[in-house]
């Protein structure tokens, strides 16, 4: 069975108000590396080597708006494995004593590798998404303008394609997503700008993007969504079927907490607090499904913790 920790990821953190050069100071003090900058026809940007050789990419983006001067910057980290966490975490930190912020127009995106995955498990991690998608939204706080430009929901029609003829073929799972076989789509396709983006997998990164994250510089929240997206990739690779029918709830911050704990396994003080970050803004409670009893007699649904 797939785990959490041998999962292959990437992240792309918005930044604004400092200048790329002290962005990429500040990421070389974190991982020890060497600053080099890279002119070549269409791409303009400050590279970071790490010690292994990998390369952590700094360079402009014209969608964030520009503060203090400067215009906003994004870091492309290279392909990370779990154990990369805690180094990706002193990049956050380091970044943000530099003078960086997580203005409004940033955002975090955060890459899953879908080289361990089928047309079926991609399938199933969509109809997962869609199924608790509202309750996403409402957790990680997605600005109301993010919901209608970059962070669109999932398509009702992609969702009831895949559910009523299981795509068993790449091919048949891209037509799918775009309407009609599309074997090299663009970079800036407009099927991209969802909260759950399969664009990239048929193109040269291979990956699969989930965009529901605002901006931030918090680290342990950044470990938490990576967390949160690669237990969902997991899930997907381990089951068997998923639903994706929708269901109301009364108290949001159970309903998700449980999902998270018993379905996506993020449970134990390891995810203690990835938990934490992804309930802390639902209403409701964790801990009783219909509310604190007021019998003394009566005790609360135990959820493993």
């Amino acid at each position: 069975m797939a785990t959490i920790q041998e999962q292959k990821f990437g992240v792309e953190i918005e930044v604004a108000g400092a200048a790329r050069h002290r962005v990429a100071q500040a990421v070389a003090e974190a991982i020890g590396g060497t600053v080099t900058t890279t002119y070549r026809p269409g791409f303009d940007a400050t590279v970071v080597a790490d010690p292994q050789g990998r390369e952590w990419t700094i360079k402009n983006d014209s969608s964030i708006d520009i503060v203090n001067g400067h215009r906003g910057s994004e870091v492309v980290t290279p392909v990370l494995t779990y154990i990369d966490i805690p180094l990706l975490q002193e990049v956050v930190r380091k970044v943000r004593s530099c003078g960086a912020s997580a203005h409004r127009s940033c955002a975090v995106h955060i890459h899953i590798d879908t080289g361990p995955h089928t047309p079926e498990s991609l399938s199933r991690l969509a109809k997962m998404v869609y199924k608790n998608e509202d309750l996403i939204f409402d957790a990680l706080q997605v600005q109301s303008d993010r919901r209608y430009r970059y962070t669109r929901p999932m398509e009702a029609d992609f969702i009831d394609k895949v559910a009523r003829r299981r795509p068993r073929s790449d091919r048949r799972l891209n037509e799918y997503w775009y309407g009609r076989y599309t074997p090299h789509p663009e970079h800036y396709h407009s099927s991209r700008y969802h909260g759950l983006n399969f664009n990239n997998r048929w193109r040269e990164i291979g990956t699969v993007e989930f965009r529901y994250f605002n901006g931030t510089l918090h680290a342990g929240k950044i470990k938490a969504y990576v967390q949160f997206c690669l237990a969902l990739s997991t899930k997907a690779l381990n089951s068997r079927a998923a639903s994706h029918r929708k269901i109301p709830t009364d108290n949001p911050k159970f309903n998700f907490r449980v999902w998270l704990v018993a379905t996506l396994g993020m449970k134990g003080n390891e995810f203690k607090t990835a938990r934490y970050h992804l309930t802390r803004y639902l209403p409701g409670n964790s801990a009783w499904r219909y509310g604190r009893p007021t019998n003394n007699k009566e005790q609360p649904v135990q959820t493993t913790a």
